[in-house]
C-alpha cells in the first residue's frame, strides 16, 4: 500500500516544484516590466487646445518616460497639414514640410517636449477632412552595457481634429489678463498724477430720497 503512495507523493512534489518555479518566473517578469516602466523613454504625439491662445490647436511631442530618448523619427500615415489658420472660410492648408515631425529630433530628455502651433479648427478640419492621422514614433535609448548597442522602441499615436468640434476654446491666459488689468490701473494712476484726469467725489445725503 505504501509502495503505491510513493509515486503519487513524488508526482505531487514535482508539480509543486513546477508551480513554485512558474510563480518565481512570473514575479521576475513583472518586476522586470515594472523596472522597464521606471527606466525607459516613452515619446508621444498629441493634439490639444492652447490655453494661452484661444482657438489655436497645438501638437505636442513629449518624452513622458524616465530616460533620454535618442534618434527620434516620425512616420505619419498621410501628409500632415500645417499652419491651418482660418474660420469658416479657411483655405485648404498646405502639407507640413519642416519641423520636428518631418526632420526628427536627435534627443529628448525626460519631460522634455516640442510644441507646434498647428492651426485652428476650421482650417485643420478642411485639411484632415475628419480623419485621424496615425503617427508611428521610433526612437532609441542606451543600454547600461554599451556593447549591446541601442535599445529600439516603437509607438503609435493618433492626432485628430474632429474631436475638438464644439469644445471649449475660451481664453484661459490669466497671466495676460492680469497684466492688461494692471496696465489699465497704472495708466489711470498716471493720468491722475499728471493732472490730465480728475477724480470727482460726490457726497450723497443718505436721507435724500431723490438720490
Amino acid at each position: 500500500m505504501s509502495a503505491n503512495l510513493i509515486p503519487w507523493t513524488e508526482v505531487g512534489m514535482f508539480w509543486a516544484t513546477v508551480g513554485v518555479a512558474l510563480i518565481t518566473v512570473a514575479a521576475t517578469v513583472v518586476n522586470y516590466l515594472f523596472y522597464r516602466t521606471q527606466r525607459d523613454p516613452d515619446v508621444l504625439v498629441s493634439a490639444s487646445h492652447d490655453e494661452r491662445r484661444p482657438t489655436i490647436i497645438v501638437l505636442t511631442i513629449e518624452n513622458v518616460g524616465k530616460s533620454m530618448a535618442r534618434n527620434i523619427t516620425f512616420r505619419p500615415s498621410r501628409d500632415i497639414p500645417a499652419k491651418a489658420y482660418g474660420f469658416g472660410d479657411a483655405p485648404t492648408p498646405e502639407k507640413m514640410v519642416s519641423g520636428p515631425l518631418i526632420n526628427g529630433i536627435p534627443a529628448l530628455g525626460p519631460g522634455a517636449k516640442r510644441i507646434i502651433s498647428w492651426g485652428q479648427f476650421s482650417g485643420l478640419n478642411k485639411g484632415i477632412q475628419g480623419d485621424a492621422i496615425e503617427i508611428e514614433v521610433r526612437f532609441e535609448s542606451d543600454w547600461r552595457l554599451n556593447f549591446l548597442g541601442p535599445r529600439k522602441y516603437r509607438n503609435k499615436c493618433f492626432i485628430d481634429v474632429k474631436s475638438f468640434e464644439d469644445t471649449d476654446a475660451s481664453d484661459h491666459n490669466w497671466d495676460q489678463k492680469a497684466a492688461e488689468a494692471l496696465k489699465r490701473i497704472a495708466s489711470s494712476l498716471e493720468g491722475l498724477s499728471s493732472g490730465s484726469k480728475t477724480v470727482r467725489i460726490e457726497i450723497v445725503d443718505p436721507n435724500d430720497t431723490h438720490n
